[in-house]
């Protein structure tokens, strides 16, 4: 990942953070990790906002194409942060780095690296008194690199992302979250674009 996009990714989580910090008040404490409770529930159990990062794992659709010794697998991260709307939903933003891709094509080594910032609406249903599921729907700034021996390219979009997950609180407003997400039409429609899907598990944080 380059300088500049390494630098517009601390930027823009820095002012997630923020927005998170200032939706918080006094009159709604943090009791545990319930960043999606449901109609009913006190106020003193509706987390106003949340933070997260996460470890993860993708896979690029269509990337390995008419390539030899293709991976179009590799690690990813993402940071995320969410400030609530109403009772049912919650708005989620973030930053994901999709990792790395490469194959053999005729012009030697092929690469392909993407990144986006993401926003989407979060809603969830409660199993237990500490797990939660959830689902996603939103949209995803993506920006993919691709390049070979003839040189590189740069393009950046925009397209739907779509999600399921689970959040087990682990208490002391601290949670742990496993989700899919599906990235669309990453790299267009066009040379090596396809879907992304991302399988992640990270932190989640109810307070600052």
């Amino acid at each position: 990942m380059t300088t500049s996009r390494t630098a517009m990714a601390i930027g823009c989580f820095l002012l997630l953070l923020t927005g998170a910090a200032l939706a918080e008040s006094s009159a709604s404490p943090f009791s545990k990790l319930k960043p999606m409770t449901p109609i009913g529930a006190s106020e003193n159990e509706k987390a106003p906002n949340y933070l997260g990062a996460s470890l993860g794992s993708t896979t690029t659709a269509g990337f390995c194409d008419g390539l030899a010794n293709c991976d179009n697998s590799d690690k990813s991260w993402k940071a995320y942060a969410g400030i609530r709307m109403n009772d049912n939903l919650v708005l989620e933003g973030g930053y994901v780095d999709f990792g790395k891709q490469t194959g053999a094509g005729t012009n030697g080594e092929v690469s392909q690296q993407a990144s986006a910032f993401t926003v989407a609406g979060v809603a969830g249903v409660p199993i237990s008194d500490q797990i939660e599921v959830f689902g996603k729907a939103g949209l995803a700034r993506w920006t993919v690199e691709q390049a070979d021996s003839t040189g590189s390219a740069k393009t950046s979009s925009a397209d739907v992302l779509v999600g399921v997950g689970a959040n087990y609180d682990l208490g002391d407003n601290m949670g742990v979250r496993a989700e899919w997400e599906r990235f669309k039409d990453v790299g267009g429609k066009t040379g090596r674009g396809g879907d992304i899907d991302l399988m992640s598990l990270g932190l989640t944080f109810s307070s600052l």
